[in-house]
Order: C-alpha cells, then structure tokens, then sequence
C-alpha cells in the first residue's frame, strides 16, 4: 500500500510540473504590430471606461478600471488622465469578456518610474475586476515619458493589471490588442500530453500491482 502511494504522489507531482511548465508567463519588447483583436474606444469618462474589439462595433466588451477618473476617446483606444496638469492616475485593470494568451500594450508616464505588471489566470476563483485578485507579477519594467510597447504571453489569462509607481503617474495606456480564447479551454502541448499519459500509465501500474498483492494475500489466507 505504502509504494502504491508513493507512486501517486510521484504521479502528481509529474503532472503538477507539466502543468506549470506551459504557464511560462513573460513580459518582453515588442513591436507595435497588432494581435488578432484590436481594442477600440467607447468615448467616455469616469473610473470605468469600455472598449469594443475586434470590429469596433460598439459593443462595450472590454472593461478599463482606473483609480482616478480617466478619459478614452473614440477610435484606436487610448485612455489618459482626465486631469492631465494635476496627474494622479496610478493604476489600470484590463479585462477583455474573451479570455486570452496574448497582450499587447504601449504606455507612457509623465516622467522616468516603474510600472508593475500583474495578470489574473483564467479559471480564477475570484472577480476579475477587483485589484486583489492580481496577486502574481510577470515583472516591472523602467519607463518614462516615450512610449513602450510591451508583450504579456505565455498562458491564459482573464485580465491585466497596470501598476505605475507613486509619485510618478500614467500619461496615457494605448495600442491595446489581444489574442482571444475561445471555444473552451487550450489544448494541453504535446509535451504535456505525454507527462500526462506516463502519470495515468504509473497510476495504473500501482493500481494493478495492488490488485495483485491483494489476490495472493486472500489465497494464503
């Protein structure tokens, strides 16, 4: 019994890495070429702010939460501080309805920082619109008043969480676009497929040597 569960715990612990193997999260450089879906802008003020993608229809379905009152115009979505001469805008919560895998984002502050970039997985537990749920980083990166465009990949993600570091503010957030999920949940790599078939294959082994330990035990007895 004790190597049969042993065996399991080494089966999960195979599949736990597998797991965590294609969830790789990074944020690099990137060009401004746009991915699949291009967020456009909903004209509009407030903490809360919509975008429209992939075809601009109108349709609020992307949702922007700032900590200050923000400005989007309409066209290609670019979000500012709506009191630009007093700049007090240090945080922004992307979340596309669509789930994705891919994020681009160009931002701008009013002078040299930091910014913070956290993400929320797909399949979370909680409110993708709350800032608390954004408890895992993919990095932080120098910026200043230039802009940088930046590439968040390498998993499924709900949504995004800008953070630029006080006292230095956002200017603005543009060029917005994403790859979407859609039609259920990824398709595990192959490599995954494979860590998945040698876990369930331990397990069945474990399994019938149990079986068969059990046998000899009940014909001696």
């Amino acid at each position: 019994m004790r190597r049969v569960l042993m065996t399991a715990l080494a089966t999960a612990a195979i599949l736990g890495l597998s797991s965590a193997a294609s969830a790789a999260v990074t944020l690099t450089d990137t060009t401004g070429t746009p991915l699949d879906n291009q967020i456009f802008g909903i004209a509009g003020d407030g903490t809360t702010v919509f975008g429209s993608s992939p075809n601009n229809d109108g349709i609020a379905n992307v949702t922007f939460t700032a900590d200050t009152t923000v400005h989007m115009g309409a066209g290609f979505a670019q979000i500012n501080d709506a009191t630009p001469n007093d700049p007090n805008w240090f945080s922004l919560i992307i979340n596309p309805d669509l789930d994705f895998t891919d994020f681009k984002f160009s931002t701008q502050l009013v002078d040299d920082g930091t910014i913070e970039v956290f993400y929320l997985l797909a399949g979370g537990a909680c409110d993708a619109d709350n800032p608390a749920c954004y408890t895992l980083s993919a990095g932080s990166y120098s910026a200043d008043n230039n802009n940088l465009n930046k590439l968040l990949s390498g998993a499924t993600f709900d949504g995004l969480r800008l953070v630029s570091s006080a006292p230095i503010a956002f200017f603005e957030v543009k060029q917005m676009t994403f790859n979407g999920v859609t039609g259920g949940p990824p398709v595990p790599e192959p490599a995954t497929w494979a860590m998945m078939l040698l876990g369930f294959g331990g397990i069945g082994m474990a399994m019938r040597r149990s079986r068969k330990s059990n046998g000899r035990l009940l014909q001696i007895a």
